[in-house]
């Protein structure tokens, strides 16, 4: 099996910038699969315009849950092969309560709130190579493209005081269910844990702050998950 992992330059002392980077490049430690990693620079050539993606055996395969579905069901050792039914159900109503809306509560920290400085300029020029010129054009398009499907999506009809406690509700769920566990499941990290990490990483060791960061960072436990998440998977980013 060979695989090449598409994917953004590291970034914030993360393996990514990207949370569905972080969890597919997880995922792919975790799993023990051999892969290379080539860092993406201007145009995303996948179908969906969307990091991250592989190539697999020379087939492209976009969506970091369909990837990861897709390895699950033709690795011989699954991560997630212990799980009974009830606890991969539980498994992906949390990786759709961060994917589909904790996602969109912290793209507005990064993006929106006008408390924060705004790094898009240094963020477009590390994360898709954009030189300097193109680095002060693009950066005010994604920003309106992402305003616009915030809007679209509905969180940002709200009023910012309410986006951050819906953020804030989903990060005490989180919390509250993991607590004083050291994986999601089982004695050993699932694919659960590896979207954990890659979105409450997101959160507390970007430069964004905000109250769904102040929040996170109350919630010693999950803090500390991503911590040995790191560690383990991540140790030439562990600082000494």
């Amino acid at each position: 099996m060979s695989i090449v992992l598409h994917q953004f330059a590291p970034m914030y002392g993360l393996p990514n910038p990207s949370p569905f980077c972080i969890k597919l490049e997880t995922y792919l430690r975790m799993a023990a699969l051999p892969h290379t990693v080539e860092i993406i620079k201007g145009r995303i050539k996948s179908a969906t315009g969307k990091a991250p993606y592989i190539e697999l055996d020379g087939n492209v395969l976009c969506d970091s849950g369909l990837i990861i579905e897709h390895l699950e069901r033709t690795n011989g050792h699954p991560v997630d092969g212990k799980l009974t039914l009830a606890e991969r159900a539980q498994s992906l109503a949390f990786q759709r309560l961060m994917e589909e809306h904790l996602y969109q509560v912290a793209g507005f920290a990064r993006w929106v709130d006008p408390a924060n400085p705004d790094e898009t300029g240094g963020y477009a020029r590390a994360v898709v190579g954009l030189k300097s010129l193109l680095a002060k054009i693009i950066p005010p398009i994604v920003k309106r493209d992402i305003k616009k499907s915030l809007w679209h999506h509905g969180i940002r009809r709200h009023a910012d005081e309410t986006i951050w406690k819906l953020g804030i509700d989903d990060v005490h769920a989180l919390g509250h269910w993991l607590g004083a566990r050291p994986w999601c499941f089982c004695d050993a990290p699932t694919v659960l844990d590896a979207v954990l990490f890659a979105f409450i990483a997101s959160i507390v060791r970007t430069p964004w702050d905000s109250p769904l960061k102040v929040a996170t960072l109350k919630h010693r436990n999950l803090v500390d998950h991503s911590e040995r998440m790191l560690a383990k998977y991540f140790p030439e980013l562990v600082k000494t």
